[in-house]
């Protein structure tokens, strides 16, 4: 997938938080490659990697940690985007002085052509740059799994009647798919299955739109699987944990084409 897949609203959920851990190894990395700051002319390529690298985990394990004491003690888990702006300006003169120390040991002899504010200035471009990148990966993970979970719960009058139908045990179970069977609707959660008197459309429309994809005119799955199935590619039948398989027609994959693309 590229970048621009991987930062889109559809890229799979499993994704977006090691893509936003792994961006400043992979930038760093990319900087090293092209020899960037003039470094190709001062450094071999193995140096270049060493250095840059070096220079990332350094800064942005302070940035990292920085941006989560914020999330954590001052807006209750959710960073806003002028905070994580922020927090790379706060940390970009640290960033500097680490650069100017990594080049002392690996290229003392580039200290000559460079300063200290410029270093600083280079850290703070690439700190708003990445932050932003890493801020809407974050963004969109809370986004997906906030959509996902909120299928857990009743949504409506009628999502409730729809659980009223179910057996006590799994009444508040998370409905992962349902399935048409004559007059009747099996609904199939984490913690078993049921038979229920309603019609698929009606149910389905109970769960709301975000709740899932309905891949089959007998068939609907969560989001869930809806997102399994599109990432491994398996578009001609959806795996659930017990191993059952729904069929896929082809109106269904599309729609599962469109979770992997929209």
């Amino acid at each position: 997938m590229t970048i621009p897949g991987i930062l889109s609203a559809g890229a799979p959920l499993q994704w977006h938080r090691p893509a936003a851990l792994l961006l400043p190894l992979v930038v760093a990395m990319a900087l090293a490659v092209t020899g960037a700051f003039g470094t190709y002319v001062s450094m071999t390529l193995a140096l270049r990697l060493l250095h840059f690298v070096g220079v990332a985990i350094a800064i942005y394990a302070i940035v990292f940690a920085l941006c989560e004491i914020v999330q954590r003690f001052w807006f209750g888990g959710t960073l806003p985007f002028w905070a994580m702006l922020a927090i790379g300006v706060i940390t970009a003169p640290a960033g500097g002085w680490i650069v100017l120390e990594a080049l002392g040991l690996s290229a003392p002899r580039a200290l000559s052509h460079v300063t200290y504010s410029e270093l600083t200035t280079q850290v703070l471009v690439s700190n708003l740059a990445i932050g932003s990148l890493v801020w809407i990966l974050l963004r969109q993970s809370r986004t997906r799994s906030a959509a996902c979970e909120a299928q857990r719960q009743p949504r409506s009058n009628s999502g409730q009647a729809l659980r009223a139908k179910l057996p006590l045990g799994i009444r508040n179970a998370a409905i992962l798919a349902l399935s048409a069977e004559d007059h009747y609707v099996r609904v199939r959660t984490d913690r078993g299955d049921a038979l229920i008197l309603m019609n698929l459309a009606a149910a389905i429309a109970a769960l709301g739109k975000e709740a899932g994809v309905r891949i089959h005119r007998s068939h609907w799955v969560s989001c869930q699987f809806a997102e399994k199935a599109s990432m491994r590619g398996r578009l001609r039948g959806v795996r659930l944990n017990d191993d059952t398989v729904l069929p896929v027609s082809r109106s269904g994959r599309k729609l599962l084409n469109e979770v992997w693309t929209s």
